[in-house]
């Protein structure tokens, strides 16, 4: 398959899965929200539970106590005040005399229709219509279930304060009505009985007083609660059994924490990061997949062109010379050129191997003392016979400092980085002067050995593949010098086994140049390149 045919199916396949993941990460989104709607929902209708008996205890317990004294002078708060009205006559109020006017009306209109119960206030919450009871389901039935539970329970308060009413009762004159009933005249909350002369009386509870009082009892549960009048026939399973007022309970205790993650989320989270993370690896794997096919494609593409030139030679003048065809005095020209694509194809040979040893961790250099002097000698017989054989001049040159240096190095390592170096100055650096020279000079906590030519130089669209391994295509084994663009790469890869690094400084005045630079015999470190490449710049003498 080609690279983008690859792709392709690898985007497909990504696309799927991610379209997969998708709908997966919908549905599971949509169960957690609804269970957390669910959880909101529970725990919101257990603190309306818990909020709706404080608050029927206390208002149970106050219409209680006023039911068992109501006869007392001065009324006590929540109480704003206490009235009398008989069948014939004005009502006598006592207590709230800033507010008389507007209780005396209040109780006129409610003396007119007799007090009676059902009318609800303006301003008043109205019922639960059928199609929110069908909403609410079976959380709406128990909640009227609560309802009538916290009935019985202010039904059995208001009966054991009974007796007390008729002890009372007894004391003073008999009350046809033992217990107050709750009920709103207009905007005021009252408390009314039939009195024994067949009048009424009652008290009036101070609303906004009350109101907070019952609210302060249900911060902890419900913060953000408010109470509504409603009527007294009004059926919810969120009223006060005690009060006809309805509780509306706003937000509970921890919905603010609504946008808190849960595990479920934070599970898709992982998921999520685990498909980015193969799908990343995948695409690294493949794109590392191709670029190995394509390294592979282009060496035996390379490689083959390498060979086939000369083999071509072999057989061509192998057979003129076993056919007699070669003068006598040409032979040695002819024996030199076999020898020549000999070599040719034994340094071919040895960098594949020791690449393919590289590679696979065998035969790795084995760093050592060496002395600098020595170094140089052994690594320059082979190089200048090369450049020797290609024209060209051979010089060296060891910077004072660096003759009585000894550097940590095997020197057959070093020999072939140079060899190679020197290799690729034969075939790329014809230019004048026709001269490869090797200087060896200290350079911060190491030595520097470079080679350079004076010829074109590097093309600055080399410069980002110039280390890559097998980076020739048989294109350009055909149109550019021989070899498979090898050298260089095997080159670096022996100088950082050993501890150093090789790099290429294109010299100011024209030319290529390469830097070996090697570690002290002492041991140190050597410096990274960007900072050994300013020491260079700055003080390195003799390079």
């Amino acid at each position: 398959m080609r690279p983008w045919q690859v792709w392709t199916a690898y985007a497909l396949c990504l696309a799927v899965a991610a379209a997969a993941l998708v709908a997966l990460t919908n549905r599971a989104l949509d169960a957690d929200r609804a269970e957390a709607r669910g959880r909101r929902e529970a725990a919101l209708e257990e603190s309306c539970r818990l909020a709706l008996w404080r608050m029927d205890s206390a208002a149970a317990s106050l219409v209680a106590r006023e039911s068992a004294g109501a006869g007392a002078e001065e009324p006590q708060p929540p109480v704003a005040a206490r009235f009398l009205i008989p069948a014939d006559g004005t009502a006598t109020i006592l207590g709230a005399a800033d507010r008389e006017a507007a209780i005396r009306t209040a109780l006129d209109a409610g003396r007119s229709i007799g007090f009676a119960a059902g009318t609800a206030p303006p301003g008043a919450a109205p019922p639960a219509t059928r199609a929110e009871q069908q909403a609410a389901g079976s959380q709406y039935a128990r909640s009227n279930d609560e309802l009538r539970r916290r009935r019985q329970v202010v039904g059995q308060i208001a009966a054991q304060n009974s007796v007390a009413v008729q002890q009372q009762a007894v004391a003073s004159s008999p009350i046809a009505t033992l217990a107050l009933v709750p009920g709103w005249l207009g905007a005021e909350l009252v408390l009314t009985r039939r009195a024994a002369d067949d009048g009424w009386e009652g008290c009036v509870i101070d609303w906004p007083l009350l109101r907070a009082d019952l609210l302060g009892s249900i911060a902890d549960l419900l913060p953000g609660a408010d109470l509504v009048p409603c009527g007294d026939a009004a059926e919810d399973g969120r009223r006060l059994a005690a009060l006809p007022v309805r509780l509306v309970p706003g937000a509970p205790i921890g919905s603010a924490d609504e946008g808190a993650w849960s595990p479920l989320r934070w599970a898709l989270a992982a998921a999520w990061l685990a498909m980015a993370a193969a799908a990343t690896a995948a695409a690294a794997l493949l794109a590392g997949v191709l670029a190995l096919s394509e390294r592979r494609a282009a060496f035996v593409s390379s490689v083959t062109h390498e060979l086939r030139t000369p083999l071509t030679t072999f057989r061509l003048y192998a057979g003129l010379l076993e056919e007699g065809m070669v003068p006598t005095a040409d032979v040695p020209a002819y024996h030199a050129t076999l020898r020549s694509e000999a070599e040719r194809l034994t340094h071919l040979v040895e960098n594949v191997l020791a690449y393919a040893h590289l590679e696979r961790g065998v035969n790795a250099p084995r760093a050592e003392p060496v002395s600098v002097v020595d170094l140089v000698q052994r690594v320059g017989d082979r190089a200048s016979a090369r450049a020797g054989q290609a024209g060209f001049a051979w010089q060296v040159t060891i910077a004072a400092d660096a003759r009585e240096a000894w550097v940590r190095a095997d020197p057959a390592a070093v020999e072939q980085v140079v060899f190679n170096l020197v290799d690729n100055a034969c075939k790329y650096g014809h230019s004048a002067p026709p001269v490869i020279e090797l200087s060896a000079a200290r350079r911060g906590p190491g030595v520097a050995l470079a080679v350079r030519d004076h010829g074109p130089g590097l093309p600055p669209r080399e410069a980002a593949r110039l280390f890559r391994p097998f980076r020739k295509s048989a294109r350009d084994a055909a149109g550019t010098a021989p070899g498979v663009g090898l050298g260089l790469a095997l080159a670096r890869r022996l100088a950082r086994q050993m501890g150093g690094d090789l790099t290429a400084e294109p010299p100011a005045d024209g030319g290529a140049r390469f830097v070996l630079w090697l570690r002290d015999a002492s041991g140190s470190g050597i410096p990274h390149p960007a900072s050994v490449s300013r020491i260079d710049r700055n003080s390195a003498p003799g390079s």
